[in-house]
């Protein structure tokens, strides 16, 4: 999946969590590989130095600044469309932190070809297991249609969440403990 994808997904997730930002990172960060397991397309990385294999050299090239840019705007507009379709003043630290939390293992994987030890190898590993065997190689349309549809199906039932049934029994709670 793109990077936008996960934050809008990890943002989603942590928009029922206010009060707790910490679980939102964490939910976030398992919703990654949770969508990871799902057969998506990846835009290529066209630098060496973003390589996943180990001890690939660091070139700083014009492919290296080509992909740090894709990926930072794909970060970026994944981050600004989290909130504000999830953002509110009661709620901006869960969206940010799981919208982080969902964008975290890719760069760590970046990470762990540098240093591979420890709970990276073992993250790696796992990252690489769930990972789909099968990949949509076609960028457009199935590609990038797949993870619009996945998203817009994550944003109505997130907005349906909020709004619709458990704001009808929230509100039934609160009426009922209002009169005893």
């Amino acid at each position: 999946m793109i990077l936008s994808t996960h934050a809008l997904v990890g943002a989603a997730l942590g928009s029922f969590l206010p009060a707790n930002p910490g679980a939102a990172l964490a939910l976030g960060f398992g919703s990654h590989f949770a969508l990871d397991a799902i057969p998506h397309w990846d835009y290529p990385i066209r630098s060496s130095s973003l390589s996943l294999r180990i001890d690939a050299p660091v070139q700083l090239d014009r492919a290296l600044l080509l992909d740090a840019m894709i990926l930072g705007a794909d970060a970026l507009v994944g981050i600004l469309a989290a909130v504000l379709l999830f953002g509110s003043p009661e709620n901006k630290w869960a969206i940010l932190l799981g919208a982080c939390g969902a964008m975290l293992p890719d760069p760590l994987q970046v990470v762990h070809a540098r240093f591979p030890y420890g709970p990276l190898r073992m993250l790696q590993r796992f990252h690489c297991w769930i990972h789909a065997d099968k990949r949509i190689t076609k960028p457009f349309p199935l590609g990038v249609v797949s993870q619009l549809m996945l998203v817009a199906v994550v944003v109505w039932l997130t907005d349906k969440a909020h709004g619709g049934v458990f704001n009808a029994i929230a509100t039934f709670f609160t009426t009922v403990q209002g009169r005893g």
